[in-house]
């Protein structure tokens, strides 16, 4: 519950928040981007231009202009992210996520989305360690992104659901 309060802004929103503000937040967080400039450049052109961009040619997405990177950006309660994410995680669900993914960003798709990531990744023996980050890893990466607010929410959350 943890991972899925920080993925989704507190349960406040089911795809990924493309609007940034600060350009250097933006250069700082996604390897894609070039510089402060290129940051600007890219807040003034909107969020499906900075998705398209810091995922292209990753995660199995096509190209910039291809448009995978916004239309297959984070979504649902796990923030599911990339085309072959989307393929990978729709095949074990049975849904046709590669073809329909805003169906990830629907709750009851999101829900089954978040389980089977969870399970696909292993995450339950970590969660029965107490590696909130190992968990954060499977989750977002070796950046381990708010490693921090996963850290605080999912105590949080052992406090609601402990014996």
């Amino acid at each position: 519950m943890g991972q899925v309060f920080v993925e989704t802004g507190g349960f406040t929103s089911m795809e990924e928040n493309l609007r940034y503000r600060d350009p250097a937040r933006l250069d700082a967080v996604f390897r894609a981007v070039r510089g402060i400039d290129d940051a600007k450049a890219l807040i003034a052109q909107g969020p499906e231009a900075i998705g398209n961009r810091v995922y292209a040619d990753r995660l199995g997405n096509g190209n910039e202009a291809s448009g995978d990177g916004f239309r297959y950006r984070g979504s649902g309660y796990k923030q599911l992210t990339g085309r072959t994410n989307y393929a990978t995680v729709g095949a074990i669900i049975r849904m046709d996520l590669e073809g329909n993914p805003e169906l990830a960003r629907e709750p009851m798709t999101a829900a089954q989305v978040a389980f089977a990531f969870w399970d696909v990744n292993g995450c339950s023996p970590l969660a029965d360690a107490g590696d909130i980050e190992g968990i954060t890893e499977k989750v977002n990466g070796p950046a381990k992104l708010g490693l921090p607010e996963r850290r605080d929410a999912t105590l949080r959350a052992m406090d609601i659901w402990h014996d």
